[in-house]
């Protein structure tokens, strides 16, 4: 699927363009993020109207963000999309989006400027995937916090054989799993397949529990026209 986006960027980057001048800024670097063409797609047909200009601005910052965040070190790079991220606002799916779980694309995040934990993880995955972090170093984790409420964070490995760095819109420090006492981790997964907490990985689909990453997937597909 990461495949399809540069092709994608050169598609749609022009169409794009009205959001913002930065935006021309893009075709000139797709050697380098190539993959941030998806995170763009289809985000003029959505932009409310009454919004307009504040939506544009945060599409804005997210492209200069990636822009010039691209010959910072991994570590810079994983706390400014922790930091642009957990400034969304935390909102439940069911007065979101009147549904009681769904997972948003990070366009549809970025309209909204508000989403759930999941919500948070996704953004965060996919921009540090345009970042060029591949995707083995980042799992997305379904945890459960101290008093058992259900919960999801992104993980860093800064290699495979170090503790991963917790990206979170709850405690917004990062910090390695090891300093999250608070947390039990149940499973995780990415774009390659599911973790689970044993350790053993499986393919993700339509016969296992992630349905709501599939259909995300699929609205991500449909973004890019």
């Amino acid at each position: 699927m990461i495949a399809k986006f540069s092709k994608y960027l050169a598609l749609n980057v022009v169409k794009l363009s009205f959001v913002s001048a930065p935006f021309c800024c893009i075709a000139a670097h797709a050697e380098h993020s190539d993959k941030f063409n998806f995170l763009m797609a289809e985000a003029n047909h959505h932009i409310n109207a009454e919004h307009d200009q504040q939506t544009a601005q945060r599409f804005t910052d997210w492209e200069r963000l990636i822009h010039h965040s691209l010959g910072k070190t991994e570590q810079e790079k994983i706390k400014l999309v922790n930091d642009f991220f957990n400034k969304m606002n935390w909102v439940s799916d069911k007065e979101l989006w009147n549904k009681k779980d769904y997972w948003a694309t990070p366009i549809e995040s970025l309209i909204r400027n508000a989403g759930d934990c999941e919500d948070f993880s996704i953004a965060k995955y996919f921009t540090l995937l345009a970042l060029d972090i591949p995707a083995e170093r980042l799992r997305i984790s379904y945890v459960k916090m101290d008093d058992q409420q259900k919960h999801m964070v992104l993980s860093f490995y800064p290699s495979p054989s170090s503790a991963p760095y917790i990206l979170d819109n709850f405690n917004k420090e990062l910090l390695t799993k090891p300093q999250r006492a608070d947390l039990t981790f149940m499973f995780s997964f990415n774009s390659d397949g599911l973790w689970l907490s044993n350790g053993k990985m499986i393919a993700i689909d339509d016969d296992n529990s992630l349905n709501h990453w599939i259909s995300m997937m699929k609205r991500i597909e449909k973004e890019q026209g």
